[in-house]
C-alpha cells in the first residue's frame, strides 16, 4: 500500500459505509458501470459473511433457550435429589444436564467471540468492495468523459462546417437569383417560361432537387 493509499484509507476510516450488497441502490450501480472479478468475489465474500452472522445469532439463541430449559430442569432435579439422595437415575439426570449446561457455555463462548469477529470482519469487508466499487464507477467516468470530450469536438468541427455550408448555400442561393432576375430582364418572361420548362425538366431528370 503506497503513502497515499494508506492517508486515503485513513480519512475514510471514521465514515459509515452502508451495507453493499444488501443496498438495491449499489446493485444498481452496475447497469451503468462494469463489475470485475474483485467485486465479484467480494461480492460473494461479503454476503457470506453476513449470513454466517445471521446464522450464528440465530443458533446462540437457541443454544441460550436450551442452557434456560436445561436450567430449569436443573433446579427440579435438585428439588428431587434433597428428596431422593441415593436415586442413581436422578443423580445421572443431573450430570447429563451439567455436562449439557456446559457443552452450551462452550458454544455460547464460542459464538460469542465469533460474533465479536465477524462484524469487523464484514466491516474491512464492506469497505474492500467500496474501494473496488468506486474503482470501476470512476474508471467508467473517466471513459465517458473522454469520450464526451471527443464527441463535444467533433459537433464543435461538425458545426463549423455547418456554418461554412450555409454560408455557401446562401451565397449560391443569392447568385441563382440574381442571374435569374437579369435572364428575366434581358429576355422577358414569355421566353424565360420556356427555358425554365426545359432545364426545370432536366434538373429533374438528374436528379436535382426542386427549388
Amino acid at each position: 500500500m503506497t503513502k497515499e493509499d494508506e492517508v486515503f484509507r485513513k480519512a475514510l476510516a471514521d465514515k459509515k459505509i452502508p451495507l453493499l450488497t444488501l443496498d438495491h441502490k449499489w446493485h444498481q450501480l452496475f447497469t451503468q458501470a462494469d463489475t470485475t472479478p474483485q467485486i465479484r468475489m467480494l461480492e460473494s465474500k461479503l454476503n457470506e459473511l453476513v449470513k454466517r452472522q445471521g446464522k450464528a445469532n440465530t443458533e446462540s439463541k437457541e443454544i441460550r433457550k436450551i442452557k434456560s430449559k436445561l436450567m430449569s430442569e436443573i433446579v427440579v432435579l435438585a428439588d428431587s435429589l434433597v428428596q431422593d439422595p441415593d436415586s442413581k437415575k436422578l443423580a445421572k439426570d443431573m450430570d447429563d444436564h451439567k455436562r449439557l449446561v456446559d457443552e452450551c457455555n462452550e458454544k455460547l463462548d464460542a459464538y460469542e467471540e465469533e460474533l465479536l469477529e465477524l462484524p469487523r470482519e464484514i466491516d474491512r469487508t464492506n469497505r474492500e468492495l467500496m474501494l473496488a466499487t468506486m474503482e470501476s464507477c470512476y474508471k467508467k467516468i473517466r471513459n465517458n468523459t473522454k469520450e464526451i470530450a471527443a464527441i463535444t469536438l467533433w459537433v464543435k468541427q461538425i458545426r463549423r462546417e455547418l456554418k461554412k455550408k450555409m454560408v455557401r448555400k446562401q451565397e449560391k442561393e443569392a447568385l441563382n437569383n440574381e442571374l435569374y432576375a437579369y435572364m428575366h430582364d434581358i429576355f422577358g418572361p414569355d421566353v424565360i417560361e420556356i427555358f425554365d420548362m426545359k432545364y426545370q425538366k432536366k434538373n429533374k431528370d438528374n436528379g436535382a432537387p426542386e427549388s
